[in-house]
């Protein structure tokens, strides 16, 4: 028999092997020429699969609260309705950035309802009005809501976090405190992963070292 066929599972097993070192290659070493092509590749691959797959099923759940213009644009209200709402009365009392105050009366009105955890996207770096009001909710919150920070790469890779009005430095270790940031691939600058942990080491672009390695 010839050798080939008495050994083809092991060389299946070698092709395999060397496919996926390339592909490996490829991700740990993304400037190398031929590397970075097959990785190029490969995520031209998975972005196809993204598009085109099964998506996942959506968790009714979760409720998401956006900014748009319709919000900032309100549709006039009554002497009675502001006057009867706390929260009507901040939002009419000037245009957007409103009182810091508008989200621990969101706070309350969102636990009030059932809710269950609230995660505000948003940059609470700058000292605003209503941040001793926002402070109160977030302590009687405190294990169910998270705040913003963020890290700014163009001033040497600066954590943006909550000002200490919002949460006592160091507010970097406050577990409800979470970054907001999206890390893009080298390659093309796209978003395919969310990262929920971050080093010092990683964010100037290192490997980690390794007591962080899993």
């Amino acid at each position: 028999m010839h050798w080939l066929a008495r050994h083809r599972h092991f060389v299946v097993a070698a092709i395999c092997a060397l496919c996926a070192g390339v592909v490996f290659a490829g991700h740990f070493l993304p400037y190398v020429p031929f590397a970075s092509w097959v990785w190029q590749q490969e995520q031209g691959f998975e972005d196809f699969l993204q598009r085109e797959g099964r998506k996942a099923k959506t968790h009714p759940e979760f409720v998401f609260l956006g900014i748009d213009q319709s919000t900032l644009e309100l549709p006039p209200f009554s002497p009675e309705e502001i006057a009867s709402s706390r929260g009507l009365q901040l939002l009419t009392e000037r245009r957007y950035p409103w009182s810091r105050e508008v989200w621990a009366v969101l706070l309350d009105c969102l636990f009030e309802a059932g809710a269950r955890g609230v995660m505000f996207d948003l940059l609470m770096n700058p000292p605003n009005d209503g941040d001793a009001a926002l402070r109160t909710a977030l302590d009687r919150y405190r294990d169910r809501v998270v705040v913003g920070m963020n890290f700014d790469f163009s001033e040497n890779i600066q954590a943006v976090v909550p000002n200490e009005t919002l949460i006592p430095p160091p507010a970097f270790e406050d577990d409800r405190v979470g970054f907001v940031i999206f890390f893009s691939d080298p390659l093309d600058r796209k978003v395919r992963s969310v990262r929920y942990l971050a080093s010092d080491r990683t964010l100037a672009g290192q490997a980690p070292h390794p007591s962080q390695q899993l």
